[in-house]
């Protein structure tokens, strides 16, 4: 009998070689946070696909908004390049291939989730909500890297410490010192997750083409 992985699951088992190799290689835990951030960077997609098992306004709208809550998480793990040094005990390559693994699958998981948001957008609310929706969450996105990276907040800050998440919020906007950071982090990641998911929607277009001739 034949198993077939998927591509996903290729690549969740190669993240995890790498961290078992360096572990092995290093006798360090460093970077064992990356499958904390991986399952942070899934909760926007587990979220989303629970909505076609239940029915109910509520729970589809909590589903919905637990979906874009999370959804920054995904493209998150993109900074964790940060943590790559000189410094580290294992070679820099394998890091940087480590790193960027994880990162990768997250931005999967980024562009699975908000395809299906916006799917469920379109069918959900009028023509006026699913115009902005799109660029919305791009921006919702881009700044809640910001604010997880920069003033690390979380997720789930909105529901434990709201007071806390919402002057954090209204100081990286309205503080003179800290708005060009807040601008220039927001709308560089916005674009550049912007570009990703049309390169996604290109190829997968072109895709369709080739089937269909």
């Amino acid at each position: 009998m034949k198993i077939k992985i998927s591509f996903l699951n290729k690549l969740v088992m190669f993240c995890a070689l790498l961290i078992t190799v360096r572990f092995i290689k290093t006798d360090h835990y460093s970077f064992l946070f990356l499958f904390w951030n991986l399952f942070l960077a899934w909760l926007p997609v587990f979220f989303i696909k629970r909505i076609k098992y239940g029915t109910g306004k509520f729970r589809k709208m909590t589903l919905l908004a637990l979906s874009v809550l999370f959804l920054p998480n995904a493209p998150y793990i993109l900074t964790d390049l940060f943590h790559l040094k000189k410094s580290l005990m294992a070679p820099l390559w394998f890091d940087l291939v480590l790193i960027l693994s994880f990162a990768f699958l997250g931005l999967i998981y980024f562009i699975i989730a908000l395809e299906l948001i916006l799917e469920e957008v379109k069918v959900t609310f009028n023509k006026n909500i699913n115009r902005v929706a799109k660029p919305f969450l791009f921006l919702a996105t881009g700044y809640g890297i910001y604010l997880g990276r920069y003033l690390r907040f979380n997720s789930w800050d909105l529901v434990s410490d709201p007071l806390h998440l919402a002057g954090g919020m209204f100081n990286s906007i309205f503080n003179k010192n800290n708005f060009m950071e807040t601008f220039g982090v927001t709308i560089t990641f916005t674009v550049f997750l912007y570009l990703i998911y049309e390169i996604y929607l290109s190829f997968k277009n072109k895709a369709l083409h080739n089937e269909l001739h």
